[in-house]
């Protein structure tokens, strides 16, 4: 593989978080390039972060907004810029609640302008563009495999749809106008330099105040956090090895419960955790989990070096030592803060101490017991369903028919292959019933599973398996939601002859790994008399307003539910 050579380098957002330290790695290892740096110097910006660099020769700092098309064209041209390397945007999910618009201004139309220079300037050779791994939206819960970056983008705030729209403008510059772009999608990164809105640096701080620690909802939401400069070598790597026209996943399978975060803080600060943790109000949504595969980057060498209790003891040392970085950060240590989008101003509007109303959002995993319209009384209170396969489409549906039905329910925490979670999701819910609509049909299609045969059996047929050997240890009946797609027509079943397969004729098709698994597990299921198999033909309408589409398709749960 080729090596790119850049000479001069732009970096937007450079007095941030994460590209300050980009910015300083390149400074220091390549002093034959030029680094020109932009930032317009948000609330969340700070030129301390770049005093490594300062002195340095092949450094140059600009002030100034990607929004103005004047300076971003002078800046290619004056420069002779050919690569650049595009963090700045407004990242923080809770700002995004209360100002979106914002978002909108800052990391779809300041993209803008810089694609557009670059396409009118015609300089560019490297156009590296930073995304999130939030563009993917929530990963299911029983997923063993983290999204591919042929996933789809399924974001569920305005920050992460702001972001997912700049990636679509960079896409479309790539195939319209040939510019050399690469995007890169990112776990949560972590370390010294960061605003302390976000949750590490906030509970760090508050710690050394001696405050409680503020959890979101019930600190159950899963995330992977990835240290400061193992992320900058990263960036590293896809500058000089990425391939033009790719996207990479920078994150980790090492994934940490909020909860869990916040009590190994405790623990280095000799706290104790029943009294410093304090659990407040959700945001209006919150996703339970994001999970990287990030296979396409290691394969370009790179690897996380640093370990989760090196890179903590790290941040906290580097925030003991420096408390005043950011100066008064009060406001943004609030549980749910609202900084105002000002350049350079520190000003929260925290409503002099009000308490913002939060509506619980619908990843929130406690039971919902909906109150039916025209007041009456929540129908079937007697049942309870445990629903695995959240996030996918069936499993989605499914609580979406609860809710209209007034049927209490809950989605399930834990992983199918994972015995144990499985029981203390039955323990801590008491279902009456267990839904399961998880498995793997593949990123982005069925055609990942032939080349990804383990995880697939370990979800489709294992997980499968496990689930419904625990449901019959607790006496619970299970219904698991298989595939029409375990048949092609033959000679029996002629295209189009109106003949359709009965629920007691054996599988034909073994044109897909996928078909073979779920097959398979149909088959061993017949052993237990607790599970009832669906076959679900696709494709289903989601329309839940035409009980056709979808309702009647499941009616015989009913009968299943309530035998005679």
């Amino acid at each position: 593989m080729a090596s790119y050579k850049p000479k001069n380098i732009l970096i937007t957002g450079a007095a941030g978080f994460i590209a300050s330290h980009v910015a300083n790695r390149l400074v220091r290892n390549y002093p034959e390039y030029k680094i020109v740096v932009l930032d317009k110097l948000d609330y969340c910006s700070n030129t301390k972060n770049l005093l490594p660099s300062k002195l340095s020769p092949n450094f140059k700092f600009v002030k100034g907004d990607i929004e103005s098309a004047d300076l971003v064209n002078y800046l290619l041209i004056t420069e002779s810029i050919d690569t650049i390397m595009h963090f700045a945007a407004q990242t923080h999910v809770d700002n995004s609640f209360g100002n979106s618009f914002e978002f909108t201004k800052n990391n779809i139309y300041g993209t803008h302008v810089l694609l557009e220079a670059c396409k009118v300037t015609g300089q560019i050779r490297r156009f590296i563009h930073v995304s999130t791994d939030e563009v993917y939206g929530e990963t299911d819960e029983d997923a063993v495999v983290g999204n591919h970056e042929a996933s789809q983008l399924l974001p569920t705030n305005p920050y992460s749809a702001t972001k997912a729209g700049a990636e679509m403008l960079v896409m479309a510059y790539g195939r319209s106008y040939g510019l050399p772009v690469i995007t890169t999608r990112g776990n949560n990164v972590y370390g010294p330099n960061q605003f302390p809105e976000k949750l590490i640096p906030k509970f760090i701080l508050l710690a050394m105040r001696g405050k409680t620690l503020p959890i979101h909802g019930d600190g159950s939401n899963v995330r992977s956090y990835l240290y400061c400069e193992d992320v900058a070598e990263a960036f590293e790597v896809i500058l000089h090895k990425g391939e033009v026209g790719r996207v990479y996943n920078i994150g980790t399978k090492k994934e940490r419960r909020v909860i869990d975060v916040a009590r190994d803080i405790c623990k280095l600060f000799s706290m104790d955790p029943e009294t410093s943790i304090e659990f407040v109000e959700n945001r209006p949504f919150n996703d339970q989990r994001y999970f990287l595969d990030d296979q396409r980057l290691k394969n370009l060498g790179w690897s996380e070096r640093t370990v989760w209790e090196d890179g903590l003891k790290k941040t906290i040392k580097w925030y003991t030592q420096n408390p005043d970085w950011w100066g008064d950060v009060t406001g943004a240590l609030l549980p749910h803060p609202r900084m105002l989008m000002m350049p350079g101003s520190t000003h929260f509007d925290s409503e002099d101490g009000k308490e913002t109303s939060y509506v619980s959002g619908p990843n929130q995993t406690r039971m919902v017991v909906p109150t039916p319209k025209g007041g009456s009384s929540p129908q079937k209170q007697s049942l309870k369903f445990l629903i695995y396969g959240r996030t996918g489409w069936i499993g989605g549906l499914l609580g979406q028919l609860c809710e209209k039905q007034g049927i209490a329910f809950e989605y399930g925490k834990g992983r199918l292959e994972d015995r144990s979670s499985l029981n203390a999701d039955i323990q801590n819910i008491t279902p009456t019933h267990v839904f399961n609509a998880a498995g793997v049909t593949g990123r982005p299609n069925v055609d990942w599973c032939e080349s990804h045969k383990t995880e697939t059996i370990r979800a489709n047929v294992a997980g499968t398996l496990t689930l419904a050997d625990v449901c019959r240890d607790h006496g619970l009946l299970m219904m698991n939601f298989a595939t029409g797609c375990i048949f092609e027509y033959d000679t029996a079943h002629p295209q189009g002859s109106g003949i359709g397969f009965k629920e007691e004729d054996k599988p034909n098709f073994i044109g897909s790994f996928y078909s073979k698994t779920k097959a398979v597990v149909e088959e061993l299921l017949k052993e237990y008399d607790n599970v009832c198999t669906l076959r679900v033909r696709m494709p289903i309408s989601s329309d839940l307003n035409n009980p056709r589409n979808f309702i009647t398709k499941i009616s015989p749960i009913t009968r299943w539910m309530h035998p005679s």
